[in-house]
């Protein structure tokens, strides 16, 4: 399980890499709770809305490759 970084004031730990870093990506699945999500909240939010996500170790991660 991964959850975003924070620092000691509660503000969100943001940095900018350089894009030759990157090593590939990631497929991230919320850690969801045990209530309904409100029908609002689409795929664009769920990075302000979870606060854990498990790394789906299954993904392809191929098939964002550039030839």
């Amino acid at each position: 399980i991964v959850a975003p970084s924070s620092n000691d004031d509660g503000t969100p730990d943001i940095s900018i890499i350089h894009i030759d870093c990157i090593f590939h990506t990631a497929h991230l699945v919320p850690l969801y709770g045990a209530n309904f999500l409100p029908c609002e909240i689409g795929p664009h939010d769920s990075y302000n809305v979870f606060c854990a996500f498990y790394i789906n170790k299954y993904a392809d991660h191929h098939s964002s490759e550039v030839a």
